[in-house]
């Protein structure tokens, strides 16, 4: 035993980097370049799904796994993504993504049917899988251990800050020349970032001589794909042979690496943190209210069409305050738990979605201002409670482990976020339909409020951890 875990682990940041706020600040460009094709592309191809599904011939149950699908892989890959940057290095990884990314979205823009589209989109979640966790690792050892949550607080704007900039020229630029544009645009955002970061991008210690748990990250990745695709067949209505499938892998791999967990001399992910309240409490509570953000943001664009009568380009342009409200609230959320601990952060974050999905049932029978009023309401709280959260729930997850495994646990981090994700998109897309009768808007937005309250009952079993 002694001799397998015989690895060396670097567990200090450079001092220089953390007192370094020039290279803080060129990281943060750098990642807002990194993650730009991903946030843009994922509200611009949301309110852009009824479009592409008539120009491809598709419904718009099928074009919504354009998204799903890339949650999907994403749910899967972010943990070995992050656990591969903590062995290889977090600079190598990330720049693997950017190229990658960039060649992928740059192929959606040449889809020609939608099974093509989706998978080429699936392609490009396997790359991002491996930017995203890298990124906020990197962000984070720049930082220092004591302003994590300051890092993440800046990370989380840059998602959500530059895709804002996108959306801007995207939504017109959809009407003017059509959705294919846009991927060739972001593509090219990616290979800028790509090229921009490999010269200026630092190394950061990395775990030389550390097994890759290969075992326990294939059984946890097919582990979380039964799990959400039996999620997917049950909120389908489909109660055949195939569910029984899935719930049958979903329990088999999930059971498989919990032993292999057990066994294995290097584990992906020690087993006794999901024992810790200050790291399992934050995870459960991040994925319950991105089900409701999510799910919530996937059938705005749905009301604003078909109860409203707007146009893609007005949606898009219509949907920049939740974007905008996550920018400018994610940097509230890097400062507070400095002063009121992270517990606090993440249970405001839960009630203010809540509210968000009270602002949207209210305006679904609605046609006129007011109503329009409430959906622009229902944004900037949903995106207030995504960005004043999350500093919180990364980094008290990310404190309740080892320093060795910040790879990992960022990357369980949005693996949770995603499956919330995925739940929430399948479940309130399927139960609003095609439809355009108000009372469905309403039951769905008040699932949406179900779970953004059950986040809220998590954040308030989470054990703080000291400032």
């Amino acid at each position: 035993m002694a001799e397998a875990l015989a690895y060396v682990r670097a567990t200090t940041p450079p001092e220089s980097y953390a007192t370094d706020r020039r290279y803080q600040r060129v990281l943060l460009v750098v990642v807002m370049l990194a993650v730009t094709a991903f946030g843009s592309l994922m509200t611009l191809i949301t309110v852009a799904l009824d479009d592409m599904g008539a120009d491809l011939g598709a419904s718009r149950v099928t074009m919504t796994w354009t998204i799903t699908g890339l949650m999907l892989i994403m749910a899967v890959a972010t943990p070995m993504a992050g656990t591969l940057g903590d062995v290889h290095g977090h600079r190598k990884v990330l720049l693997i993504g950017l190229l990658g990314g960039a060649v992928a979205t740059f192929l959606c823009g040449l889809a020609w049917n939608a099974p093509s589209l989706i998978f080429f989109r699936v392609l490009f979640g396997l790359f991002a899988a491996m930017v995203n966790p890298n990124a906020m690792s990197l962000m984070m050892h720049a930082y220092g251990a004591e302003r994590r949550a300051t890092a993440v607080g800046w990370f989380q704007f840059a998602v959500t800050g530059a895709p804002t900039l996108g959306l801007i020229a995207g939504g017109p630029l959809i009407d003017a020349t059509g959705w294919r544009t846009i991927f060739f645009v972001f593509a090219g955002v990616s290979l800028i970032a790509f090229l921009v970061g490999a010269p200026l991008l630092r190394p950061m210690p990395r775990q030389v001589g550390r097994p890759l748990d290969v075992r326990g990250a294939t059984s946890l990745g097919l582990g979380v794909l039964g799990v959400l695709l039996t999620i997917t067949e049950l909120v389908s209505g489909r109660f055949g042979l195939l569910l029984v499938v899935w719930v049958a892998v979903a329990i088999g791999f999930l059971a498989n690496f919990v032993h292999v967990e057990r066994t294995v001399a290097a584990p992906m992910l020690k087993l006794e943190y999901l024992h810790r309240r200050e790291f399992s409490m934050p995870l459960l509570s991040a994925a319950a209210v991105q089900f409701a953000y999510m799910g919530g943001f996937v059938i705005t664009p749905a009301l604003l069409s078909r109860r409203y009568g707007w146009t893609t380009g007005a949606i898009a342009l219509l949907m920049m305050p939740r974007p905008g409200a996550f920018s400018v609230a994610s940097l509230a959320g890097g400062w507070l738990p400095s002063r009121i601990g992270f517990r606090w952060p993440i249970m405001i974050g839960a009630l203010s979605m809540a509210a968000s999905m009270i602002a949207f049932a209210a305006a679904s029978p609605l046609t006129g201002a007011v109503g329009i009023g409430l959906i622009v309401l229902g944004l900037v709280l949903s995106g207030v409670a995504s960005g004043i959260s999350q500093p919180s729930v990364a980094a008290m997850s990310v404190n309740a482990v080892d320093e060795a495994d910040l790879g990992i646990a960022n990357g369980m981090n949005q693996q949770m976020i995603f499956v919330g994700i995925v739940a929430g998109i399948q479940t309130m897309n399927v139960l609003v339909g095609e439809s355009s009768d108000s009372a469905r808007f309403v039951q769905t937005y008040l699932v949406g409020l179900g779970f953004a309250l059950v986040g809220f009952v998590f954040a308030s079993l989470a054990k703080d951890v000291p400032r």
